[in-house]
Formats: C-alpha cells, sequence, structure tokens
C-alpha cells in the first residue's frame, strides 16, 4: 500500500472505550504499514493514554455538565471544536477518517459533520452496539447520519449481535455490502506484563484476588449518563464484611482517569488506582472481577476468562445492561438487576465466590471468540486502495 494518511475522530468524556479501540486499530495498522501517517482528533483529556500511536493530534473539548446547563457555552464550544476540527482534516489532508462515537450525540456529530463538509473525504464508522431499539431506530432511519459514511464496521462477535439483535436486523447487515462484522477488537493480554502487574501491585497466588473496576469513571447525569460514585460507596460499605467472609482477600479499585471525587481509602489490603494501562493483565491475574459491562470491559474479560459481577450502568442507552445479560446467560457473570444496594453488591459477590469453578468453565461457551484487531485493519486498509 502506498504511503497514506488516517485520520480517527473520537469523543471520549465519560469513558475511554472509544480512544481505546481508536488506538488498537492505529497500532494494528501501524505493525505492518510504517509508513502510513496517523493523526488523532479527539476529546480525550490525555490522546496518549494507551500509547504513541498517533503521529499528530488536535484536542478537543468534550461534552460535560456544565456546557448542557448553558446553552450558550454549548453553541460556543461547539462551534469552535467544528472549526479546530475542519482546521486540522484541511491541515493534515487524510485519505480517510475513521470515526468512533455515540452516533446519536447532536454534540459529537455535529462536529465531525462540520468537518467533512468544509473538506469532502471518505469516512469509516466504527459502530459499537446500541441498545436493541436504538439501534434499530438508527439502522433504519432514512437519511441518517449513517449517510456520511462510505463503510460501517461493526467490531462485534456474530454470535453476540444474533442474540442482541432481532433476526431481521441481522439479516438486512449481513446483505448490506455497507457494512462488515469483523468481531471484537481488543488488547492481547502479555505474559511478560502479567507477572510485571503482579509484582507491581503484590498480588500474590495465595490471595483471592478481587478487581474493581469503573472504566473511564466519568459521569454526564444531564446527558443520561449514570455515575459509577455509588458504587464506590457501596463497596467500601461492604469491604469489612468481605474482609471477614474471605480472610485472604485482596482488592484493587480501578476509579478511571475521570472519576471526580478520588480518594485512597484507608482499608487494609485494598488499594484504589484512577488508571492502569495494563488492565487486561489484571483482568487475567483476578479471581473475580466487578465492573460495569463496557464493550471493552466485557470483551477483556472474555479474553482473561475471568468470571465477573457486572453493574450496568446507563451510558444514553440500555447497552450495558443487554449486554449484562448475555453474559449472565453464558454463565460467565452475575448481573445486578434494578436498584444497586450494598446487600445486593456483597450477595453477588459472595454468589459468585462460590461458583467461580463452574463460571470459568462456561467460558468454553464462547468458541470462536478471538481477537480480529487485523481482519478489521483489513477491511480498513482493502477500503483505502
Amino acid at each position: 500500500m502506498l504511503m497514506k494518511k488516517i485520520l480517527f475522530y473520537t469523543a471520549n468524556g465519560v469513558g475511554l472505550g472509544h480512544l481505546r479501540r481508536a488506538s488498537l486499530i492505529a497500532e494494528e495498522i501501524k505493525k505492518n504499514n510504517k509508513g502510513t501517517k496517523i493523526g488523532l482528533a479527539t476529546m480525550a483529556d490525555n490522546p496518549l493514554f494507551f500509547g504513541r500511536f498517533f503521529d499528530y493530534s488536535v484536542k478537543l473539548k468534550a461534552l460535560s455538565d456544565k456546557l448542557l446547563n448553558s446553552p450558550a457555552s454549548f453553541e460556543k464550544v461547539r462551534l469552535d471544536n467544528s472549526l479546530k476540527f475542519a482546521e486540522f482534516i484541511k491541515g493534515f489532508k487524510p485519505d480517510l477518517v475513521i470515526a468512533d462515537f455515540y452516533l446519536t450525540s447532536s454534540f459529537t456529530f455535529s462536529i465531525f459533520k462540520y468537518g467533512l463538509d468544509s473538506f469532502p473525504v471518505k469516512s469509516i464508522f466504527i459502530w459499537r452496539l446500541n441498545d436493541k431499539q436504538k439501534f434499530k431506530n438508527n439502522f433504519n432511519n432514512k437519511n441518517h447520519r449513517l449517510d456520511y459514511f462510505q463503510k460501517i464496521i461493526l467490531p462485534h462477535n456474530p454470535d453476540e449481535l444474533k442474540s442482541l439483535l432481532s433476526t431481521l436486523i441481522f439479516k438486512k447487515i449481513k446483505n448490506n455490502k455497507k457494512f462488515s462484522i469483523t468481531g471484537p477488537i481488543f488488547k492481547k493480554i502479555n505474559k511478560l506484563k502479567l507477572s510485571s502487574c503482579r509484582k507491581k501491585h503484590r498480588i500474590s497466588h495465595n490471595d483471592y484476588f478481587l478487581l474493581v473496576s469503573f472504566g473511564g469513571g466519568g459521569e454526564l447525569k444531564k446527558g443520561g449518563c449514570d455515575s459509577p460514585e455509588k458504587i464506590l460507596k457501596y463497596f467500601l460499605n461492604i469491604y469489612p464484611k468481605l474482609i471477614k467472609k474471605i480472610p485472604n482477600l485482596k482488592t484493587i479499585i480501578i476509579t478511571g482517569p475521570y472519576f471526580q471525587k478520588f480518594k485512597q481509602p484507608l482499608l487494609s489490603r485494598l488499594k484504589a488506582i484512577k488508571f492502569e494501562k495494563d488492565l487486561p493483565e489484571l483482568f487475567r491475574a483476578a479471581d473475580l472481577v466487578v465492573s460495569l459491562a463496557g464493550y471493552n470491559t466485557c470483551n477483556e474479560l472474555i479474553q482473561a476468562r475471568t468470571p465477573a459481577v457486572l453493574i450496568p450502568l446507563t451510558r444514553g442507552d440500555k447497552e450495558q445492561f443487554e449486554r449484562a445479560g448475555y453474559f449472565e446467560k453464558k454463565g460467565i457473570a452475575v448481573k445486578i438487576r434494578g436498584n444497586l444496594s450494598e446487600g445486593k453488591l456483597l450477595n453477588s459477590i459472595l454468589y459468585s465466590k462460590d461458583r467461580l469453578k463452574e463460571m470459568k468453565g462456561n467460558f468454553n461457551n464462547f468458541v470462536g471468540w478471538k481477537r480480529t484487531n487485523h481482519k478489521l485493519v483489513k477491511e480498513i486498509l482493502d477500503f483505502l486502495e
């Protein structure tokens, strides 16, 4: 392939999923196409959270509750971001734009639209599954935002899509050449990093290692996104009871870089950190994980073959609830239903602890679930030819 320029556009102000996927795709492109120049326009606080895979980057301002409470500020930031993004496209002159964002966000989409209207360029959309109804609405809507993309990639296992979508929608996707189902994209566990993670965090093989993870850890209450703050509060309240039930308990909490009220808990054999670059390795090291039901987290749990207690949060839709239900049906996770309480959280952790062997065996239900970063990148590069 001749030297090309590829520009990624991601959101991120609550979680890190969009940037995570973009970084993994960029890393895979760089492996065999070192001459390809890669740019990034992102709303993430730090474009290099996951490594230096981008040659050029521009930081856009993320959506926040503060902006949503001030229409004048909202419009100003949206315009500023639009001009900044358009200027970046003009200067970088990409052959392709790859977008990964929440499709129904008018704030994020309008910035993308302004840039491509100003400087037309081929574009691909990495479409992480929304909940059933929103996905159906977006898919069936004529003259829609999807028209801005010449190709749409669904980074999901076909079995997952079949279980979460209607038979009709799944068939339409399979028969539409504009769509590609590539399979999941996630970071491969590195055995050397697994060993160093254990040493760094002083995790003994005699420990019962419980990992609590909140993904990006952010919130956007006015935008319909729940906060993980309540989960942390409840977990710290039940921790003394967990220690009594599990004497060899060792716990690490990853709050996420966007978590607002971070404070180191003063509890025995428990520590909290904001960010861990090698999170997949910690998943593998854990006996049990307590986490949200985000796309990246769940794929990494399958790879790690580590059972989980999943606490789905609203992130603008019910996607996490449906995914957590799918994982529970497969027998590898316990989904907390309804309003979270200390009792539900405690009982779910202890219930899972008593059934770890059975839950670990149920990972055999994921036959054919493979890391397909290379396949997704091949789709992108073939599209560029």
